[in-house]
């Protein structure tokens, strides 16, 4: 199954200075604590609680509920593209405005039941099925097949930044262009096997292997340990705004500063 790059479950994070970076709290501890999902989108953060609400939040912290609670309970997976919040709940595309809350249904019910994972680039959705095939989707829901049948079976994650689709196989980093449909191995083979977690934004892809080490990835495979080993051991969420990380640590929200 995908590893969903938003959600990752690793354990013993302790925030230290560490190559000349530092992590800044941000808002309340404990403010996290029944988050399942996040995304950045527009300069905010918003996010899914366990009980299904939905929730908004600015850089200094402050967060306030966005539509009704427990609206999101059936949310599936969680995108944000082109100034709205994307949501797959009970096999069916649903498209939010983050400033009303207010949502709608995309496509046709059920079409998205199979899907595993979904990102957004250059103003559509591309997903991948059980089957290991690749979609991508307009916005106004109607959706094509991207390549051939299973071609992404072995794809663990799904990530999207620079213009082109990142996946991790069988342990190796792939960059796909879905333009030219082409896809090329990125760095050397198996130096992805201990990642699990992933998080593309501006060019850079950030990841957390295993025992918890934070990594820095560019678009030509080239990374850098940052911080120490072991750093981000405890974390359960990841994303990245703005060219900063933002994690989520024993129900604590912090960012990466320099």
């Amino acid at each position: 199954m995908i590893t969903l790059s938003i959600l990752i479950a690793v354990m013993g994070f302790t925030f230290q200075p560490a190559n000349a970076q530092t992590w800044e709290q941000i808002g309340k501890k404990g403010d996290w604590a029944n988050t399942v999902a996040v995304v950045a989108l527009n300069g905010h953060l918003y996010s899914i609680e366990k009980d299904g609400t939905l929730f908004e939040t600015d850089e200094e912290g402050t967060y306030a509920q966005m539509g009704k609670k427990g609206e999101f309970d059936h949310a599936e997976i969680l995108v944000a593209m082109d100034g709205s919040i994307w949501t797959v709940e009970d096999g069916s595309l649903y498209r939010t405005d983050p400033e009303t809350a207010v949502w709608k249904q995309v496509g046709k019910a059920e079409d998205w039941k199979n899907t595993e994972a979904m990102v957004g680039l250059n103003g559509k959705l591309y997903s991948i099925e059980t089957s290991g095939t690749l979609y991508e989707t307009a916005k106004n829901g109607t959706w094509k097949q991207i390549g051939g049948d299973g071609e992404f079976t072995d794809a663990a994650m799904l990530e999207a930044t620079g213009g082109y689709l990142w996946t991790v196989e069988n342990g190796t980093l792939y960059q796909t262009s879905v333009q030219a449909m082409r896809w090329k191995q990125v760095g050397k083979k198996g130096e992805w096997e201990n990642t699990v977690a992933m998080v593309g934004e501006q060019g850079i892809l950030w990841s957390i292997e295993k025992n918890g080490t934070l990594y820095k990835t560019d678009m030509a495979g080239n990374n850098e340990q940052v911080g120490k080993r072991g750093l981000l051991k405890d974390v359960t969420l990841i994303t990245a705004m703005n060219g900063v990380l933002y994690v989520v640590e024993d129900g604590t929200l912090y960012r990466m500063s320099n």
